[in-house]
């Protein structure tokens, strides 16, 4: 075939096998491809069929026909069962990629001398170096360093950024009045959305705006496990059914390298043209750019194209990047906003059971306590109170009224376990149960409690006294001390920071049977660790519920070197 000029037309098909580049040229008689050893284009490739298909040339041109192969031929990523081709195409015969080449034979001459000798190639891979634009965004993004309940209603957080971007040279052409307008929409996007997948689906939808993108996944990475987490993905369509596959290949370079990688054309590339993932999948032009933040990848945006037209260029590769790097912001501001609020459930947890003060030591310094608060051993102090006759005299009362006592005496109590850093385990009914020694480990907990209990006997008979013609309340108290199993108990559903133990059934043994109304009742390994700062009178030795030994019981009567008073100095 020759054109007026006299110029002959060929048409000569490129493609890359068994890790060449190669270049067949199809003459004017029918040629068969396949890959039985008597083809004329032999392709030894599990996918080819042994005939596979044929190409002739027509009155129209040079004519592709599929000889009924098992995986079938593919134009421009169409099946086809017959094609007229046309210069540009790309054939897909298996999993072979192909690309058609159809001019003047000088053209055809100089594409054998480039991809049949192999010069060098033209470059088919570029990559971006993120420092400058991190370090641009960094800026901005430090100013929301500080942890805020709703680090994304900041308005002011990402203000600056068109200022920066002006003054901040970016690669190339970067400093287009476009790439500005991203900015300005993907802060936008920062500010506007409450959840991180909300943020990142949003910032999806600006790559689909504004690159001609036809998949796209934005990924989150873990840099200590490895592990992978799609949290946005969607096609020209929409969100898939299916999870969308990418090539892992030019994903982990991304990753790796912590570069913007763009590959413009992936049968010409030599770095990924060969992979697996790339041919089967059909990438024709892909880019990457990691979640770059301070030095570290907290994920990665991924785009591609399977059709052979509008590969990507370098500026649609600083929009993909900036992007990244906003989203990069956007996952560091979860993370801020996620540890404000696990300190806040934490401090109301701690709140529940220790004073405030106990609540900021081991929020300050974690390792001082068991700030996960796991099930371990401990040795702690356990007291139990009991207000005695409090429900005879209760059902003489309106509820509203018996709820008022109790929540007097127990505020009275609660505050002498406080102030002693004591943990409020639980009220039990008209009693209530805490321990000393945990969280915080303590050394003196044993003389913590005896004074707490002491403290909640003499705040008690302050109450009776301010209630004047009325029937005064008593109160029993217990305490034990020993080894005890310490921490979250119970079930997945429901756990509470407890204590359980022997010592804790002691304890509670001697407050309902060895104590009486306004005595405070000690077991024998609390007095030995307080005999040098209380007074007490031994009881005789008594045998305790579920016990076989007997248990020697003391009464605490006072306290030794100190004034009469409701508190002293540990």
């Amino acid at each position: 075939m020759s054109t007026e000029q006299g110029d002959r037309i060929v048409c000569r098909l490129r493609f890359q096998h068994e890790g060449r580049d190669r270049v067949f040229a199809v003459s004017d008689r029918p040629v068969v491809i396949g890959r039985s050893p008597d083809a004329d284009l032999l392709l030894a490739h599990e996918s080819i069929s042994r005939q596979h298909a044929r190409i002739a040339y027509e009155d129209e041109g040079w004519l592709l026909t599929d000889l009924d192969s098992k995986n079938g031929s593919r134009v421009n990523t169409f099946h086809v069962k017959e094609q007229i081709l046309r210069n540009g195409d790309r054939l897909d015969l298996g999993s072979i990629r192909m690309f058609v080449e159809i001019g003047p034979e000088s053209a055809a001459s100089r594409a054998r001398v480039i991809f049949e000798e192999k010069k060098a190639p033209a470059m088919h891979t570029e990559v971006l170096d993120l420092k400058g634009l991190d370090r641009l965004l960094q800026a901005a993004g430090d100013r929301t360093a500080a942890p805020s309940p709703s680090p994304f209603t900041d308005k002011d957080v990402l203000a600056g950024l068109d200022e920066d971007l002006l003054r901040t040279p970016v690669p190339e052409s970067g400093t287009s009045p476009e790439l500005l307008r991203l900015v300005s929409e993907s802060a936008e996007s920062l500010l506007s959305c409450t959840t991180l997948p909300e943020t990142l689906d949003r910032i999806l939808s600006l790559v689909f705006a504004n690159i001609p993108v036809e998949r796209g996944v934005i990924c989150l990475h873990d840099e200590a496990s490895g592990g992978i987490e799609p949290m946005a993905m969607r096609n020209r369509e929409g969100v898939p059914d299916a999870p969308i596959a990418i090539s892992t290949n030019i994903t982990g370079v991304a990753i790796e390298e912590k570069q913007a990688v763009l590959i413009k054309d992936t049968a010409m590339d030599e770095r990924f043209g060969g992979a697996e993932s790339v041919i089967m999948m059909d990438i024709h032009s892909a880019m990457c750019a990691p979640l770059l933040r301070d030095g570290k990848v907290s994920g990665y945006i991924y785009v591609d194209r399977q059709s052979s037209a509008h590969p990507f260029d370098m500026s649609q590769l600083q929009a993909l990047s900036i992007l990244a790097l906003l989203a990069a912001i956007a996952v560091e501001q979860a993370s801020l906003r996620d540890d404000v609020r696990r300190e806040q459930e934490r401090r109301v947890r701690l709140a529940r059971y220790s004073s405030p003060a106990v609540v900021e030591r081991i929020i300050a310094d974690p390792e001082a306590g068991t700030g996960s608060m796991v099930a371990d051993e401990g040795d702690v102090s356990v007291l139990f109170a009991d207000l005695t006759g409090f429900t005879t005299m209760a059902e003489r009362l309106p509820p509203s009224e018996v709820v008022l006592i109790l929540n007097q005496v127990f505020e009275r109590l609660t505050s002498a376990v406080f102030a002693l850093d004591g943990t409020l385990d639980k009220f039990r009914g008209d009693g209530m149960m805490a321990f000393f020694g945990a969280p915080l480990p303590m050394a003196d907990h044993a003389e913590r409690a005896v004074e707490a209990a002491l403290q909640m006997q003499e705040a008690l008979a302050r109450l009776n006294e301010a209630r004047e013609g009325v029937r005064p309340i008593k109160m029993r108290i217990g305490v034990n001390s020993g080894s005890v199993v310490v921490g979250d108990i119970g079930s997945p559903q429901r756990k509470d920071y407890t204590v359980i133990g022997d010592v804790v059934n002691i304890a509670s043994r001697l407050e309902s049977s060895v104590a009486l109304p306004g005595q405070v009742v000690i077991g024998e390994s609390t007095w030995e660790a307080v005999r040098h700062a209380y007074t007490a009178d031994a009881l005789e030795e008594v045998l305790l519920k579920g016990k076989r030994k007997g248990v020697r019981p003391y009464r605490v009567t006072g306290r030794i070197g100190a004034d009469v008073g409701p508190t002293r100095a540990l």
